[in-house]
């Protein structure tokens, strides 16, 4: 794999000098092979059913012939790039372009815990197929840089919170059955008298998911400003290449009240699996101190579809964002609880 790299690298290097051997004017830089997936941000989190905390996450995309380099090396053929045409791929005319992205979140308790005071909630890695909606010149004067925001995508992906409490898939004797359960109430005896809170123990719940994913993203201009709309649907595996056996919901948990309103089978596709998301930036917003963009997203289960509901609702500024949500997925542990947080970030949409 590093040899096939290293290949690539030199392959890029070669491609920016010219005949003459001058260097060319706009050599590849970093944009070429990385971009962001999802948003970047660094905020703080105030949950209903939590302490509050620093909270964070990266998410990046990155051509997958960088590392599997079955065709020739031309970044302006991996993303949309401003002032270029976007080539027709080489092989047929509706051949998509393969990448590897990765969204991981974390959160930092400040003061309010002694031990473990920074906690891995959610790890995505996906390989995705994609296919750009736009043709020729996607940043024209008229559609300046909104290539990136137009797109329909197949993917595979993984998520869980990377945690270790959790049943064995097949367990074979009295001991590996109540294994889980033992782990997690020695762990609640050891946050009461550490911490003074059995309930941190759940962040050390193990939850993950193999799933199919499909996703079509579109951006349009009006007269006051652009619009973006994102379309998102998760199919989730009871197995899977990366997870075998999904982690759902545990009975040892003893969350019965919360299972008893899922008549008693608590699943991740009953609260996800089906994402809207319709986002407006706007100058005429400025109005609220200097606010440029609004967002209002939705996410349902695909199993009793609209019986549970979570909304977020997001106001950006230049820098900063406001955000406030109401229902499920509050992170992948409490996936299944219904409640509400909202928070501050700094927050990077796209690079």
């Amino acid at each position: 794999m590093l040899s096939s790299v290293i290949a690539c690298v030199s392959q890029v290097r070669s491609q920016s000098v010219s005949e003459s051997g001058e260097m060319d004017d706009d050599p590849p830089s970093w944009k070429d092979v990385v971009r962001t997936y999802e948003p970047l941000y660094v905020g703080y989190t105030f949950d209903e059913d939590d302490q509050a905390f620093l909270d964070f996450s990266l998410s990046v995309i990155t051509p997958a012939s960088i590392v599997f380099p079955w065709e020739s090396w031309n970044p302006s053929n991996k993303f949309p790039v401003e002032g270029q045409d976007y080539d027709k791929p080489d092989l047929f005319p509706y051949q998509p372009r393969l990448y590897l992205a990765f969204s991981g979140r974390a959160g930092q308790y400040m003061g309010t815990r002694e031990s473990s005071p920074v906690v891995g909630k959610r790890f995505n890695p996906l390989l995705s197929a994609r296919w750009w909606q736009k043709r020729g010149d996607l940043t024209s004067t008229e559609d300046a840089g909104y290539g990136l925001h137009d797109y329909f995508e197949l993917s595979y992906g993984h998520e869980s919170n990377g945690q270790r409490i959790g049943d064995l898939v097949d367990p074979q004797t009295p001991e590996e059955a109540a294994m889980g359960r033992e782990r997690f109430e020695a762990l609640q005896q050891e946050y009461l008298l550490v911490d003074g809170d059995a309930s941190i123990a759940r962040d050390e719940l193990s939850r993950g998911w193999d799933y199919l994913g499909a996703r079509w993203a579109s951006s349009w201009k009006v007269d006051t400003g652009r619009f973006f709309l994102l379309l998102d649907g998760r199919y989730y595996l009871k197995d899977g290449l990366l997870q075998d056996g999904a982690e759902e919901y545990n009975l040892w948990e003893n969350d019965s009240d919360w299972l008893a309103r899922y008549d008693g089978e608590i699943r991740r596709n009953k609260v996800d699996g089906l994402r809207a998301s319709i986002r407006y930036q706007s100058k005429s917003l400025d109005w609220f101190f200097d606010a440029n963009e609004i967002m209002l997203e939705l996410r349902t289960g695909y199993n009793d579809p609209f019986e549970r509901v979570t909304a977020r609702i997001e106001l950006g500024f230049k820098y900063t964002s406001l955000w406030y949500r109401y229902g499920y997925n509050s992170d992948l542990v409490d996936y299944y609880r219904k409640d509400s947080s909202w928070g501050v970030a700094i927050k990077i949409r796209s690079f």
